[in-house]
């Protein structure tokens, strides 16, 4: 991030925090607006910087040059490397190299995958163990019998899978220039669309044929001494208009004091620039802007992770949710991505039919909860 933003950053700060103590709210309004479209920018600006550099042209690795082949001619090449082609399909593994890449660029780019547990499995007939407690104890003396206690009941839990495809489109004329790096724009289009795809299903996926998401459970408003498992705490704001400082202190402190040390909001950035104009009971903003530049301002002391598939307020809406999403989320991959390169489908275009298949599902409910809009 260059200096004339940091700069201008601090100054609209400056700005917009005077405006809501002078109770000027159209300009207040106007201010917190152009604050998040800055903030949006220099996120963006970020995550440019922060993906993968993609070399053009590479020659000293024999898969990478058997791929670069392969996507300008769909030929099968057959290197001793290689053990996974699809000569009956077309079809083509992409390599580990431009794997790792689309894997790396999707983290950057999707905000669950960065905040969530992700594991890689081999089958989707994949069971998480969880227990639900029960184990109990007693005092007993020196000399007492010590009779058999309660253990903990455990339960299954099964992601849901499905594969995501993308099918990026390159004329033959393209494919006719040596100089354009085909590779590089296959793996810069299939991570945003990948990205994107599984952005919206790790929140509300509906578990068909995709991961089932965050916000896609059933909610009560019991708290987790009273509440079944498998059920999340929502919290309720109290104003059908506006999410409020006191409600966010209560969801805040809803979360058990164990997961707590690794929790953070996860909001738009709609609802994010509501939330940075609340002041506690004393007049102190509940957002805190960092001062050191690349550390992210905090509220109520936790992180803010922006995803604008969150809903945006709204009665009955939930906008945002705070946990330790680490023990709340699974994301299971299915180890591997693979290519089929089609010249017919869509002539004069040849397309770069990728596939992966993911899974997704709440594990821990009682590791995060919902601030619930009212009605």
């Amino acid at each position: 991030m260059s200096a004339n933003l940091n700069t201008e950053l601090k100054n609209l700060e400056t700005e917009f925090k005077s405006a809501v103590d002078r109770a000027e709210t159209k300009q207040a309004d106007a201010l917190n607006m152009a604050l998040t479209e800055l903030r949006a920018e220099i996120k963006a600006l970020e995550t440019a910087a922060n993906r993968p550099a993609i070399v053009s042209n590479i020659t000293t690795d024999n898969e990478t040059k058997a791929f670069n082949m392969y996507l300008r001619g769909g030929d099968s090449v057959e290197i001793k490397q290689m053990s996974a082609l699809v000569p009956a399909e077309g079809g083509y593994t992409v390599p580990k190299l431009i794997d790792s890449q689309i894997q790396k660029a999707v983290v950057d780019i999707s905000p669950m995958r960065s905040v969530a547990r992700v594991i890689s499995v081999t089958t989707p007939d994949f069971h998480i163990p969880f227990s639900v407690g029960g184990t109990a104890s007693a005092w007993v003396g020196e000399k007492d019998a010590r009779p058999e206690t309660a253990a903990s009941s455990l339960v299954e839990i099964v992601p849901s899978f499905g594969e995501l495809y993308a099918s990026p489109f390159v004329t033959q004329t393209i494919l006719e220039d040596s100089a354009f790096d085909i590779a590089s724009f296959v793996t810069s289009e299939v991570a945003t669309e990948f990205a994107r795809a599984e952005g919206a299903a790790f929140l509300l996926g509906d578990g068909v044929k995709k991961p089932k998401g965050l916000l896609n459970v059933t909610t009560a408003f019991t708290a987790d001494s009273t509440r079944a498992f498998g059920t999340v705490q929502a919290v309720k704001t109290g104003d059908a208009a506006k999410i409020t400082a006191d409600s966010i202190i209560a969801l805040v402190h809803s979360l058990k004091a164990a997961y707590r040390p690794n929790a953070r909001f996860i909001m738009n950035k709609d609802t994010l620039g509501q939330v940075r104009m609340l002041k506690d009971t004393t007049g102190r903003y509940l957002w805190q802007d960092s001062l050191q530049s690349g550390v992210p301002g905090l509220l109520a002391g936790y992180e803010v992770v922006e995803a604008e598939d969150m809903p945006n307020i709204a009665a009955n809406s939930t906008p945002i949710v705070f946990g330790d999403f680490q023990r709340a989320y699974t994301i299971a991959d299915r180890v591997g991505m693979s290519m089929l390169y089609n010249p017919y489908i869509a002539q004069p275009y040849v397309t770069y039919q990728t596939r992966k298949r993911v899974g997704g599902c709440v594990v821990d409910t009682a590791a995060y909860k919902l601030l619930k809009i009212a009605a």
